[in-house]
């Protein structure tokens, strides 16, 4: 009788396990779909292109920061004059062309940076430097880029390219710079 229990369990285990080799394996979940890790480079280069072929012949050079944005640097010795947030006419025409380079950039950030030398006491240097920022936000707005995404602040004089000593140097650091990111 112990022979035929252990048989009938053998004889058990074999129709089970035959049962479950035939039966289709659950299938695998589906993988999440891909993400391009360099979306935003390859939005950033065309962005850059776009930028470029706007801006020919200006002076105006786009970076590619190491933290993946693009700044946008405008020769600053054209582009405000001592004490003043007035764009001059040099860097409003330059300003045009960047709005059109900006005008299709509806999934970036954009902040404009205001810079003074260092004529004048901190507190004044530091609204003008926002006045800069706001007049140049102003404009590019103005030409069709979309007001919500372009942001301004002021750094005062706390960020010289160039000397302070030097009339020179001083025009120079009367400038505002464009840093383009993807919107976060």
């Amino acid at each position: 009788m112990l022979k035929h229990t252990v048989l009938a369990a053998a004889v058990a285990s074999a129709l089970l396990l035959a049962g479950c080799a035939s039966q289709a394996p659950a299938p695998a979940p589906a993988p999440p779909p891909a993400v391009d890790a360099n979306a935003w480079t390859a939005r950033l280069a065309t962005l850059k292109a776009s930028l470029e072929a706007a801006t020919r012949g200006t002076g105006v050079v786009i970076e590619q920061t190491a933290d993946n944005q693009l700044h946008v640097v405008m020769p600053a010795d054209r582009s405000f004059d001592v004490g003043r947030a007035t764009l001059r006419r040099d860097l409003s025409e330059m300003l045009d062309k960047i709005a059109e380079g900006l005008r299709s950039a509806t999934r970036a950030s954009i902040l404009i940076v205001g810079h003074t030398d260092a004529t004048g006491g901190d507190s004044a240097n530091e609204k003008l430097s926002l006045a800069r920022a706001d007049n140049a936000r102003s404009l590019l707005v103005s030409r069709g880029v979309l007001g919500s995404i372009v942001k301004a602040e002021g750094r005062g004089e706390r960020e010289p390219v160039a000397d302070n000593h030097t009339a020179g140097g001083r025009a120079q650091n009367r400038r505002v710079e464009i840093y383009i990111s993807e919107k976060g």
